[in-house]
């Protein structure tokens, strides 16, 4: 039991930290993107959301979806929480508002079979593949000349969406790296991209892919979203192509609205599920080292197709340095100044090293150049970076 005292006492130590009280928590707000389309012969309204943080410098994935509308703020508020937990790389969410939704997310002209024995024709689907061709032609070169991105790219699509998940998969796989099916309609057309899918993944040995999908509690919708939702965790089983990550979960407490919160959170982590530096739990140090993050981050740059960062995982690692070995330290913050001379962070914490091991020289030299590199970059942490050097000057002043 916590008592009384010490609660207050904690309580007093969080409002003086000035990340509490002075942290920008806002998240950006999605911007809002007019697209002519030749090929669809319509304008559509795309919504953009930027990472929290967003840095113009910096290269992100991109993550397409279909049904836009809150689902954009929902995904990407999960991406950034993950981001901020060091589990995946901040992201752009694209998200494609719907015109005529059973036109666009349907593979093929089609039909679906109710509880009561009867059938529903739906005389306008089957435009998905010529939906995809707009995003593969238009939207994503829009998106592209827009913005700074990496080539990696993600699909989520839930219900018909996650159904045209499947689709372009097996049809057109080389468009994204990952996908994202949130209670993929399968049953759609007599299981029409199902019986697909076991086509392609018999001819197919290996795919370098990431494929998640999820059910929740629709086994009674029509035609039985759930068992075909099962069928295809039993084909994956057996003839999942190698090299193909992918992973299914079924949340039968969620209905079919509200399980994409939790479908797209899972999902995420699938996509990026080895992201994370591993850890000794016994201590929380990185694996191998400096060698075992070095080797971390050019095995992930390696599978993602684009350089990932390991500046904040060498920081954390020169840190957890500092209480045992100072020197040691010092050396592995130098070597993280050497693989990122333009982050001003990196002189900044190698600064703050110096000052621990008495070197108020260095630490003065080190804390300037932090301050030369973020004026250059327009870092927002210059002030922070120029009230450190006037605390080192200050504390050699003091010992002469």
């Amino acid at each position: 039991m916590v008592s009384n005292s010490f609660a207050a006492s904690a309580i007093l130590v969080l409002l003086a930290l000035p990340c509490a009280a002075q942290q920008d928590i806002t998240p950006p707000a999605p911007q809002k993107l007019a697209v002519h389309s030749e090929i669809l012969n319509e304008d559509r309204t795309i919504w953009v959301r930027l990472p929290y943080r967003f840095d113009e410098r910096e290269k992100y994935p991109v993550l397409y979806m279909t049904d836009a509308g809150s689902q954009v703020n929902e995904i990407a508020s999960s991406a950034d929480f993950l981001a901020g937990e060091d589990r995946m790389p901040k992201i752009i969410v694209v998200g494609i508002v719907n015109t005529n939704r059973m036109r666009d997310l349907t593979p093929t002209r089609g039909h679906l079979h109710w509880p009561d024995g009867s059938v529903r024709d739906f005389p306008e689907s089957g435009g998905g593949d010529r939906f995809f061709d707009f995003v593969q032609a238009e939207l994503m070169p829009e998106i592209e000349k827009r913005y700074h991105t990496q080539p990696y790219r993600i699909f989520a699509g839930h219900s018909l969406g996650g159904l045209m998940a499947i689709h372009v998969l097996t049809t057109r796989p080389d468009l994204f790296n990952a996908y994202i099916a949130a209670s993929p309609a399968l049953q759609w057309d007599d299981g029409h991209t199902f019986h697909q899918a076991e086509a392609f993944l018999a001819r197919t040995p290996e795919l370098r892919r990431t494929l998640f999908f999820s059910i929740s509690s629709e086994r009674d919708a029509p035609g039985e979203m759930g068992d075909y939702v099962n069928k295809l965790t039993a084909l994956l089983k057996q003839h999942a192509p190698k090299r193909l990550i992918w992973s299914s979960e079924r949340y039968p407490d969620e209905d079919h609205d509200s399980t994409v919160l939790r479908a797209h959170y899972a999902g995420l982590k699938t996509v990026f599920s080895d992201w994370l530096m591993p850890t000794d739990p016994r201590t929380d140090i990185a694996v191998g080292g400096l060698a075992g993050i070095e080797k971390h981050y050019r095995e992930l740059s390696e599978r993602f197709g684009f350089q990932v960062s390991s500046e904040r995982a060498i920081n954390n690692f020169a840190y957890g340095l500092m209480r045992r070995n100072l020197k040691e330290a010092v050396a592995v913050f130098k070597r993280n100044v050497e693989l990122y001379p333009d982050s001003a962070n990196t002189y900044d914490s190698l600064a703050e090293a110096y000052e621990r091991a008495g070197n108020r020289e260095a630490a003065e030299d080190s804390c300037r150049q932090a301050i030369e590199v973020a004026i250059r970059n327009h870092d927002p942490r210059l002030e922070a970076f120029q009230k450190h050097l006037k605390q080192i000057s200050a504390g050699s002043a003091s010992a002469q």
